[in-house]
């Protein structure tokens, strides 16, 4: 890092390199196109696969220079630390452990896609390497990236919905039970055919609800009771789980995730209930908050809407309300927060925090209420998160 000139770092873009996220996997492009959506950030390098001829393909379509494109890890660091600001790790999850600490060991500052780990104890070692390296590291949880969650977030803050006392959350789908056009199953990536401490399931789908109730309310899982089941294609991994969550502050969540739920590409929704009123988003309709107050009123909030603080904002406004953001809008937002967090780390500026940039603490915390509901399924019982 000792090339960069830190005095001039707002004035440029930020140089980046992915490890993993070829063309041809299931989250290289959508991080690609977020990541340079705002111009915050360039991608000039990767170690995209293992594969030498997917990487050098992948450089081509991203227009990177062919020479710095690499198939093995050593000498991607090697070569390349001294070049780039950060890396972005998409690697199949069970590597990133791995991946992670050698980037940190490098120096590097690391942005990851979830889930972080796989566990806890992994989770514990990251974070033991991120206090004696002072790196930096960040944690991509795309959908606290929709300006309208951003605005639910403002207004149960501020006390609109009076005392949060209930969320209902779900996200199901319907991939591990649908059959392709030939009659027979879609096969997944081997890795998510692999349940271990936590299910995949869990590191897939339930580590964003995790992290929804949290960025929404702010409150603390305490206690967990749930159950686990493998109703599709693949008997031997968990693609169903319904949980009841105990959180900080008396506030309690209904959790259901799942990839055998017919009907459902990716059915994200969300509930939240207080004392003076409530609110319902439903990620396939992202620009709308449906609310309700306590004197019996309805309404429709989207970025138009008066008397909104946070989701009208210039940045938020790549085109106007009615022409409907995204995934990819939402996953760009997420990125230009880790720019700023990111450009704070690298200009020393005391400390790099950022309100909507999430790291080892939240990833860790997740791990552990992961690691209860899993307990819960198979003790059939109430368990603490620790």
């Amino acid at each position: 890092m000792n090339d960069i000139n830190l005095g001039s770092l707002n004035k440029r873009k930020l140089k980046v390199a992915f490890l993993g996220g070829g063309f041809d996997s299931a989250v290289g492009r959508a991080h690609r196109a977020a990541i340079e959506m705002d111009q915050r950030f360039e991608v000039v390098s990767g170690c995209f696969s293992r594969k030498p001829e997917v990487s050098s393909s992948t450089a081509l379509k991203y227009r990177i220079d062919p020479e710095r494109s690499y198939s093995d890890l050593d000498q991607f660091l090697s070569n390349e630390t001294r070049k780039i600001d950060a890396v972005a790790i998409m690697t199949p999850q069970d590597q990133h452990a791995d991946h992670v600490i050698r980037c940190l060991e490098a120096g590097l500052p690391v942005i990851c896609e979830k889930a972080l780990v796989g566990s806890v104890e992994e989770a514990i070692s990251i974070r033991e390497k991120l206090l004696s390296s002072q790196g930096f590291l960040a944690v991509t949880y795309n959908y606290t990236g929709f300006p309208i969650l951003r605005e639910l977030k403002y207004m149960i803050q501020r006390g609109h919905l009076g005392k949060i006392q209930q969320v209902q959350i779900e996200m199901p789908q319907e991939g591990f039970a649908r059959l392709g056009a030939g009659g027979l199953p879609l096969i997944p990536q081997e890795w998510r055919l692999q349940d271990n401490q936590i299910p995949t399931l869990s590191l897939d789908l339930g580590v964003h609800i995790h992290m929804m109730i949290r960025f929404l309310t702010g409150e603390r899982p305490l206690e967990v009771v749930s159950t686990s089941k493998s109703y599709g294609n693949f008997k031997k991994v968990t693609d169903s789980i319904s949980c009841l969550s105990n959180y900080s502050n008396d506030l309690t969540c209904n959790i259901w995730y799942s990839k055998s739920a017919l009907g459902y590409r990716n059915g994200l929704k969300l509930r939240v209930f207080g004392s003076n009123g409530s609110a319902e988003w439903i990620q396939e309709n992202p620009e709308h908050l449906n609310m309700a107050d306590n004197s019996g009123n309805r309404l429709l909030v989207d970025r138009a809407s008066n008397n909104i603080n946070i989701s009208n904002q210039p940045r938020y406004t790549r085109f106007k309300a009615g022409h409907p953001a995204g995934f990819i809008e939402a996953f760009a937002n997420y990125y230009y927060d880790v720019a700023d967090a990111l450009e704070c780390y690298l200009l020393k500026k005391g400390s790099h925090s950022q309100e909507y940039v999430f790291g080892i603490n939240e990833s860790l915390e997740g791990l552990q209420m992961l690691e209860a509901i899993s307990r819960s399924s198979i003790n059939k019982c109430w368990e603490k998160v620790v």
